[in-house]
């Protein structure tokens, strides 16, 4: 089904705007029957050289739910954004052909293909309400079945702050993600993601899921692999969220591999390691191995941070995988999120009152107001954004 928006409208009272809308149809008309005409006495046809666009709204009517503001505990302001170390934070929770970056940073991702919005369930945001069965979300790449399997993926155009190369102490990277298939794909391993920072490449790093279930980083400097790491126990299965921290530090080349909050044992991989095959794109690539290149992951994203100078440790690990927000030292639920910021106002029984013909200051004080103390950000002042 499909519906002309621009008639969604009622008809001016206003008398010029009528004269102008009358003129309008006229003229169309006019020009219609012109068009016409030449057709006919000329045997000419119409043409278009401009690109033909199909476009569609997605309403994921089961995917709604709400947030209960009963003011029984307290929230803090996270570490993300600080804009700084976290330079970059792109999350899966919305279709379309981008998706921004919540760092703050405006490194804006484009999304390929066809991909679908999803409940990402058991994963929990620690943000809905007890009563909602849809607790997070999060969006399928290359789904069997989709017009566009093994071509679907995300990428951020190159940039300095997704780049390896000029630092001095290190970085850090956070993705969650699930995986639904463990086999290769187009005789690569399933690459969660993926960035050459130059053409040879010099600098490069990527993530990679091997078919056993074992992850790989391999990280390339100064055009050497300085570090290519696997996890020694096969952590990673099909239909299941895993929250994973990467980190290198840049003084003796140390790799770390968190999975769900615990520091893995790394052996060196043996393998061969294969960039991808496209040298001159050096755009950042999630869910395949780079341009020219498969290694497709048939999966759902939520999401992708990079700690750019920054090396973060256990502990910040922990908190992260603790309240799934956030390296802060803040419990589950607690974590002031932008966009949860609401007003309740109470007035007790026989106090007050609230109507056309009392409206004053006594009938309408600041002690019966209470506020969440959730967070109140440019962007939170929004009319969904209040329950009473």
């Amino acid at each position: 089904m499909s519906f002309d928006f621009r008639g969604l409208r009622t008809q001016s009272n206003d008398p010029l705007t009528q004269f102008l809308v009358e003129t309008q149809k006229r003229l169309t008309k006019f020009l219609t029957e012109n068009q016409v005409a030449a057709l006919d006495s000329e045997n000419e046809d119409i043409y278009s050289d401009a690109q033909d666009m199909e476009t569609a709204i997605k309403w994921h009517s089961d995917l709604s739910g709400n947030y209960q503001f009963l003011f029984n505990k307290e929230h803090y302001p996270p570490f993300e954004p600080d804009y700084n170390f976290l330079t970059c934070w792109v999350r899966g929770i919305n279709l379309g052909g981008t998706t921004k970056d919540w760092s703050g940073f405006n490194h804006t991702a484009t999304m390929f293909g066809d991909p679908t919005m999803v409940d990402g369930s058991p994963f929990d945001w620690g943000i809905r309400s007890t009563n909602d069965t849809v607790k997070s979300y999060a969006v399928r790449y290359n789904r069997p079945g989709s017009l566009f399997t093994n071509q679907e993926y995300f990428s951020i155009p190159d940039h300095a702050d997704l780049n390896i190369t000029t630092l001095t102490t290190g970085y850090s990277e956070f993705v969650r993600f699930r995986i639904f298939d463990l086999e290769t794909q187009d005789g690569l391993a399933r690459t969660v993601y993926e960035k050459i920072d130059d053409s040879t490449p010099n600098y490069a790093r990527m993530l990679n899921v091997r078919s056993d279930g074992r992850l790989v980083y391999v990280v390339k400097r100064g055009g050497s692999v300085v570090a290519a790491k696997e996890t020694s126990l096969a952590l990673i299965s099909t239909n299941n969220v895993y929250d994973i921290f990467v980190t290198f530090t840049i003084s003796g080349s140390v790799l770390h591999i968190y999975v769900n909050g615990i520091d893995q044992t790394l052996n060196n991989f043996a393998g061969t390691v294969n960039w991808q095959v496209n040298l001159t794109n050096h755009d950042f690539f999630g869910f395949r191995r780079g341009a020219g290149s498969g290694g497709y992951l048939n999966g759902d994203f939520f999401d992708y941070k990079i700690y750019k100078g920054m090396v973060v440790t256990q502990t910040d690990v922990t908190r992260h995988y603790t309240n799934k927000w956030s390296i802060s030292n803040i419990a589950f639920g607690h974590v002031m999120i932008t966009n949860y910021w609401g007003m309740l106002h109470i007035s007790p029984p026989g106090t007050g009152s609230f109507s056309s013909i009392s409206f004053s200051p006594a009938s309408f004080t600041i002690a019966d107001i209470a506020m969440t103390t959730g967070a109140f950000m440019p962007d939170a002042f929004e009319a969904d954004a209040f329950e009473l």
